[in-house]
């Protein structure tokens, strides 16, 4: 009877802590998850998750070398901010869309355990890393073809992708709350993550005049990927990443954890 009763919303605090303690304090337990959804999913594979290695590479090769011309860019400029937007880009929707299914996917373990929600939050992150970790050949294959060398300024580069795991972890546990109970928003957020693929410039160049659009300027998806991809080839960090990606960081995990605090005795019920 205790862990269905519900308490005040202030009463509800101190578990809310406890589930994010006990969370990472079992991080062997959702490293150890990860690995098996990987081994799971390509087992039987002779390569096994080099596969993603290699569409992604092929993804990369075919829209930088052909759409060079049709965009009116070199090669050598085109294809490196190509495949970096495309990986990050790759990390950040994957992450994104298997978020919102953690706890529906994880369904069996929630109604037969006591592990707590956000465990599967960091073992859905963790798997995606992963896999972005397979696709970073692809980066340095690039770079290093067109000598494009690290500098000082690439440690940028680190900072943001923290804050894209950072926006990425309240955004998968938000969606992962409301797809418990609505079914049909991991479709809902697919769909739109190609919509934004396409309308954001993750492997198209804006000129002068669409830089200033609104769509561009004030877009934190192309910016999430910029945050990453501008300090690897240009070795500076976009003005963007301090007003608008950190706030939205902050923001996010703020409302996000309220929204949890509120629902988390909730979620084994809708599942």
């Amino acid at each position: 009877m205790r862990l269905v009763a519900r308490k005040s919303y202030i009463g509800e605090i101190p578990d809310t802590i406890q589930d994010f303690t006990e969370a990472f304090r079992k991080l062997p337990l959702a490293l150890n998850l990860a690995f098996q959804d990987i081994l799971a999913r390509y087992r039987g594979s002779v390569i096994g998750p080099w596969w993603i290695t290699v569409t992604s590479g092929a993804l990369v090769l075919g829209i930088g070398i052909n759409y060079g011309p049709l965009f009116g860019r070199p090669v050598s400029e085109l294809l490196p901010y190509v495949a970096v937007g495309i990986v990050i880009w790759s990390f950040f929707a994957s992450s994104i869309s298997e978020g919102g299914e953690a706890f529906v996917a994880g369904g069996t373990m929630l109604r037969q355990s006591a592990l707590p929600l956000p465990l599967f939050i960091i073992r859905c992150v963790t798997r995606n890393l992963i896999n972005f970790g397979h696709q970073l050949v692809i980066i340095a294959a690039i770079l290093l073809w067109f000598h494009i060398y690290p500098r000082i300024g690439s440690l940028w580069a680190v900072m943001g992708l923290i804050v894209l795991i950072l926006n990425i972890s309240w955004a998968a546990l938000f969606l992962a709350i409301i797809s418990a109970r609505f079914r049909d928003i991991p479709q809902i957020v697919s769909a739109g993550l190609q919509f934004i693929f396409f309308l954001s410039p993750i492997f198209w160049v804006p000129n002068d005049q669409m830089a200033r659009n609104p769509l561009v300027a004030d877009n934190p998806f192309f910016f999430s990927v910029q945050s990453v991809r501008e300090p690897l080839l240009q070795g500076t960090m976009p003005h963007q990443f301090f007003t608008i990606l950190v706030p939205i960081a902050a923001v996010g995990w703020v409302a996000t954890l309220l929204i949890y605090n509120q629902t988390r005795r909730r979620v084994v019920h809708y599942l």
